[in-house]
């Protein structure tokens, strides 16, 4: 290893570093290395067994159709066993107050939006028919811009990237429900613009939440966060066998075609010689060598000052890192073993209830997401729990024993500075308590006797991936207007390009944000194959990006 020498050096073998170093490999032509601080290759394609014979996905718990879309088409995924599962009610909402429900119908089992709509109509008719004209909006025009979007680097701050265009575009269509200033309004704003109906605006602001992490109230998120609520609907599903099996293949194809990886093999530091990266020197001393590029793939903080250096980098850049936000996206992901899916109260009156792939348990409260930041803002946990929670069990039951079935739930909290180790093992017990309390309120077979088990996620745990710490943030920056897009992480880094010559950087810190899509590497490799002259394959084939 001391003479080892690649000719691209990826460190961190997560998400990002499995997708763009299999780029470089196969289309770049480059001899590659991973070094990769954990024991396994993965990162947020990472599940765990619950107890024996259930699977918990312990990061992206919830997947979506386009994540996989250009891996599908560059890297032989169906071949190796890679399936993903659809669910046929994508989304669902109960309400604590009077456990009124609605559902929201995935485009294959309600391609028009009608079924949808009319279980929206329990609420408003009005909010019904807008459901139905956003649907049409989304399959004519905004499901391609999204896309283009994903996978593609963002424009610089003050460009109008895809979606933007697009809706300003949308605004001259329809200007009787669409204006410009939406582009700066909050969430809460648009959807009270679009919405009559109190209940299905506070159902609207938490399932986006579970995307965003953000208060529905911050200014400058709105449009973006209804092209959330669309595309969650559009493709909410589970990999078949959980999350990690793409991790698998995904390894595998990248050692087959000369790759090579080193778990257990942290990186300390990039070498730099006259402002360029040379090559990597690991904790242990050994340095290894790089003829043409170093990816990294951690987070913007540790990136800049412990691979880096501040000494190598502009003060405002240094400043800019040294400052983001990340205490916003820390959650409880705990999954539960169970020996049977919960049954609703309100199933009796819509069955279809205990059917949705997400389902959200909660107040008719449009603040009840405001309010819950305003707290934690405080450092203080909010004293509601505020549920979202899952069964891909349903759709796949390879993820559990036979006849049994592995549940998830997600709630936010606190980060995870704010408490002690004792502080948070004593809040996973109670917080466990508290769930199947809050659970059993609107499924009352959702009691203790039915749980075979569970693994307990917080803030703390998400810490032993160093990406999400200090404060156990999923997205390892919040993703707040400011921090997204070609903001994200800052301005000088958003292009996956460094200071440094050589040096480039991707990981969910980047565009597009938090969550297991292939975006954050595929990016990262169109900018290197642009630069060196490697190969593109988006331009040997007929798709929108």
């Amino acid at each position: 290893m001391a003479d080892a020498t690649y000719d691209a050096i990826v460190i961190g073998g997560g998400t990002s570093g499995l997708t763009v170093a299999n780029y470089l490999v196969k289309y770049g032509g480059l001899k590659t290395a991973i070094f990769e601080a954990r024991p396994e290759l993965g990162g947020g394609w990472g599940s765990e067994d619950l107890v024996p014979g259930f699977i918990a996905n312990t990061h992206a718990a919830e997947v979506r159709r386009y994540y996989t879309l250009p891996l599908e088409w560059d890297f032989p995924l169906k071949e190796r066993g890679f399936e993903f599962l659809e669910y046929p009610v994508a989304r669902g909402t109960i309400f604590k107050e009077d456990l009124s429900s609605f559902c929201i119908y995935s485009p294959e089992a309600d391609p028009s939006g009608e079924r949808s709509a009319a279980s929206l109509a329990k609420f408003s008719r009005r909010d019904a028919d807008t459901w139905l004209w956003l649907t049409e909006l989304y399959h004519r025009y905004i499901k391609d811009a999204v896309v283009k979007s994903l996978f593609n680097p963002p424009p610089p701050p003050g460009e109008p990237n895809p979606l933007e265009k697009l809706w300003l575009d949308l605004c001259k269509r329809w200007p009787e429900r669409i204006d410009p200033a939406f582009l700066v309004r909050s969430e809460l704003e648009i959807w009270r613009d679009l919405f009559e109906n109190e209940a299905v605006i506070a159902a609207l602001c938490r399932h986006v939440h579970s995307i965003t992490g953000t208060s529905p109230d911050i200014p400058g998120g709105g449009a973006g966060r209804l092209f959330a609520i669309l595309c969650m609907v559009a493709d909410t599903g589970a990999w078949r066998g959980g999350t990690h099996s793409l991790a698998h293949i995904m390894s595998r194809i990248f050692v087959e075609a000369g790759g090579e990886f080193f778990t257990k093999s942290e990186v300390e530091r990039v070498i730099i010689d006259n402002g360029r990266a040379r090559g990597v020197r690991l904790v242990d001393g050994t340095e290894v060598k790089a003829r043409q590029l170093v990816v990294s793939t951690l987070d913007p903080a540790s990136l800049c000052f412990r691979l880096i250096g501040k000494e190598h980098l502009p003060f405002r850049l240094a400043q800019r890192v040294a400052h983001l936000d990340r205490w916003r996206i820390c959650i409880t992901w705990y999954g539960w073993a169970v020996h049977e899916l919960p049954h609703y109260r309100t199933a009796e009156s819509d069955p279809d209830i205990d059917r949705a792939g997400r389902l959200v348990l909660t107040r008719k409260d449009p603040l009840a997401m405001v309010k819950n930041h305003a707290w934690r803002r405080l450092g203080m946990m909010c004293p509601e729990l505020n549920l979202c929670v899952w069964g891909h069990t349903s759709i796949d039951p390879t993820q559990a024993a036979e006849g049994k079935h592995a549940l998830g739930s997600e709630d936010f909290v606190l980060p995870a500075t704010s408490m002690s180790a004792e502080e948070w093992k004593e809040f996973k017990r109670k917080h466990a308590e508290d769930t199947v309390r809050e659970w059993s309120h609107y499924a009352p077979n959702m009691t203790w006797d039915n749980v075979i088990g569970y693994l307990p996620l917080t803030p703390v745990d998400a810490t032993n991936c160093a990406n999400f710490g200090p404060e156990g943030c999923w997205a390892v920056i919040d993703m707040v207007p400011s921090q997204m897009g070609g903001c994200r992480p800052a301005p000088e880094l958003a292009q996956h390009r460094t200071p440094i010559a050589g040096l480039y950087a991707t990981g969910a810190g980047w565009h597009r944000g938090g969550g297991g899509s292939s975006t954050h590497g595929y990016n990262c490799y169109k900018v290197i194959a642009r630069e060196l002259n490697l190969g593109k394959p988006w331009e040997a084939s007929d798709r929108p990006f």
